[in-house]
């Protein structure tokens, strides 16, 4: 069960990928009409998106409301929380985003956050355009969603804002939702930021119903009329096949209720992409009951082999034990329940069923999730903190089937199966998809990365470029060659290398006139009276006088030895460049003065020429991306412009 000091900081380690939300109304008099306030609400922003959950398949949970409520926490009144496990879709974590926009915009006066494994949603997404002064350490508590725009509490600029913005400590959550919404403070974002955001959710919803793939089965009899009658079952068996562990497949040994002894039916089942690919992506031997045709016959095995993955995905799901609900909705009584027949009459008045008749597809929809709220709130999960301490999560509330598990789902599907429902539901028979977009090549690979990440580099360029001081749109950037190749000398002569790595030419200036000046504190006082003793000093002149004859002798044989060495220097220098000049390719590497050349072919190299050819050569095979050259021309205040390689005609 999920601690409310879980919801509250959002701490509880989750094994899956989640993201969970947050949505803050303003609280009525006291908690009693705030509770039923949210009540109401809560029923009715289900209802307001009905349109768009309607045949969505989610991966593992779906959006899921529940009322969140300890007055020792913050905030101290009662509000609106979700959770929902994503697993590897993201894009059932985009499509809560897109709906939780949707319900800033239905309801002006609620304020909405976001988060998941990695913090903040919509910060991360935005993050080449955030502000400076926004990072993790302080961004807590301050991002909403208000009115369909992203929202960001600022730091305090001016002394009139200390008035209005704390400045020192912790901003609680109670305190920013008041600043967004007394609108004293400007708090929305950049129209950059909020374009990002916008582009990131435009294509929703239409593109959570671009992520389904139509994929031909062979099935059993039973496990198709599942499948086809409750598309939701097909997420929660591929996540069981996809998960498996020697004990679930115990059941596939014998497959009792999804026999494929009985005969299989051909047919096309509704997946997401994600769900396909890892369906498909899975090594799997069939068991024993199964037999496939063979691989020769490819377009049937992979039919039969995909079937034969889905169906031991089913018996796996089946078997699998599933925490049950004391008061599930089968079992309670809401016939006879006064609060209940006053709730739903209530919703009725909102408009919650929207003029549906009673007993239509969508009424009863609906009605199941209004009971499914009314147990939640009857029960007061919002108040409910582990006894225990546990960090593990409940996330009953996000199950697809509300209060029922898929067990109990199954078992009422096969106590309705006929042949007559099969045939029925196979006459609605889709045609399947290409599977090519699986397969991606290294062009088409390149080519995403560079939508994806053509914006990050250009905004790194153009932060580089203001930060060395250049302006956007010049044709060509100015490079003083003499500065750099004097500086490349400097660093090649002057530069030292220990454990932190190499030291360029003046870094340590500055350490080094610190210890200058501690050191010339260390100097006596120049006005300290002057001590003079006669004795030391003639025995110093007396040692002196010995040893200047050797020292004399010594400095002699250092000269011969140094002399001596540097002929020896000179010899291998003048062999090695005989030997390079006999080797034409080597020779033919280095550059020298023309002019030089036409009067001594051996004249020697230019050096200044060849260190900016190999300069310019390292830097072009960088191809844009960080390396030595790049990282030495920077520490120089040098930026290189773009290689712009002509184009063959």
């Amino acid at each position: 069960m999920e601690t409310l000091q879980d919801v509250f900081q959002m701490s509880s380690s989750r094994e899956v990928d989640y993201v969970q939300y947050s949505i803050y109304f303003p609280p009525k008099e006291d908690t009693e009409k705030t509770l039923d306030m949210l009540q109401v609400t809560c029923a009715l922003v289900h209802s307001q998106l009905q349109g768009y959950l309607d045949g969505y398949l989610w991966q593992k949970d779906r959006f899921n409301l529940s009322i969140a409520y300890d007055e020792k926490q913050d905030p101290p009144y009662p509000f609106l929380h979700g959770v929902t496990r994503f697993g590897d879709c993201i894009s059932d974590e985009w499509f809560i985003v897109f709906l939780l926009y949707e319900i800033s915009t239905q309801h002006p006066e609620a304020l909405i956050t976001v988060t998941d494994n990695d913090g903040d949603v919509l910060l991360i997404e935005a993050a080449m355009e955030l502000p400076s002064w926004l990072d993790p350490s302080n961004s807590e508590n301050r991002v909403y969603i208000h009115k369909a725009k992203l929202h960001i509490v600022p730091l305090p600029n001016t002394p009139a804002d200390i008035l209005q913005l704390p400045n020192a400590g912790k901003l609680t959550r109670t305190n920013a939702i008041f600043i967004v919404r007394e609108d004293t403070v400007v708090t929305e974002a950049a129209e950059d930021i909020q374009i990002i955001l916008r582009g990131r959710i435009h294509d929703y919803p239409q593109a959570a119903k671009d992520e389904t793939h139509y994929a031909r089965c062979l099935l059993p009899k039973q496990a198709a009329y599942a499948l086809l009658d409750t598309p939701e079952l097909l997420p929660l068996a591929v996540e069981a096949f996809y998960l498996r562990d020697p004990a679930s497949l115990k059941a596939c040994t014998t497959m009792t209720h999804f026999p494929p002894q009985q005969g299989d039916v051909d047919t096309v089942l509704r997946f997401t992409r994600t769900t396909y690919a890892q369906t498909v992506s899975q090594k799997f031997y069939a068991p024993k009951p199964f037999r496939l045709p063979p691989i020769s016959q490819k377009r049937e095995y992979a039919a039969a082999e995909l079937g034969m993955k889905i169906t031991c995905g089913l018996e796996m799901l089946y078997a699998k034990k599933h925490v049950q609900d004391d008061d599930a909705m089968e079992s309670y009584h809401f016939d006879t329940d006064a609060d209940w027949k006053g709730f739903s009459s209530h919703l009725n008045r909102l408009g919650y069923y929207r003029d549906e008749k009673e007993g239509s597809r969508l009424y009863r929809r609906l009605e199941k999730q209004a009971k499914e709220q009314f147990l939640q709130s009857k029960h007061k999960v919002y108040s409910i903190v582990s006894e225990e301490g546990e960090e593990d999560v409940d996330f009953s509330c996000g199950s697809v089937f509300g209060q029922s598990s898929p067990k109990q789902v199954m078992d009422e599907l096969l106590q309705k199966y006929s042949d007559e429902r099969l045939e029925e539901l196979m006459s609605q028979k889709k045609e399947e998809d290409s599977s090519d977009w699986i397969n991606v090549d290294p062009k088409q690979l390149e080519t995403m990365l560079e939508e994806k990440m053509g914006k990050m580099n250009d905004k790194i360029v153009e932060d580089l470029k203001h930060t060395m001081g250049e302006e956007l749109g010049d044709e060509e950037m100015g490079v003083d060659l003499q500065k750099m190749m004097s500086q490349f000398e400097c660093f090649v002569e002057g530069s030292r290398s220990g454990v932190d790595g190499v030291e360029f030419p003046g870094e340590n200036d500055q350490q080094e006139g610190e210890s200058d000046e501690e050191s010339d504190n260390d100097e006596e006082d120049p006005n300290q009276s002057i001590s003079f003793n006669a004795d030391n000093f003639l025995r110093i002149l007396r040692n002196n006088f010995d040893t200047i004859s050797t020292i004399t002798e010594i400095e002699e044989e250092k000269t011969e030895e140094k002399e001596d060495e540097f002929q020896e220097m000179k010899n291998i220098m003048e062999e090695m460049d005989m030997e390079i000049r006999e080797h034409d390719k080597i020779n033919s590497s280095f550059e020298r003065n023309p002019q030089q050349v036409e009067e001594d072919e051996n004249a020697p190299v230019d050096i200044q020429i060849n260190l900016v050819k190999n300069i310019l050569e390292s830097f072009k095979s960088q191809k844009g991306l960080p390396g030595p050259a790049g990282n030495i021309l920077r520490q120089f205040g040098v930026v290189l412009p773009a290689d712009e390689e002509e184009e063959e005609v």
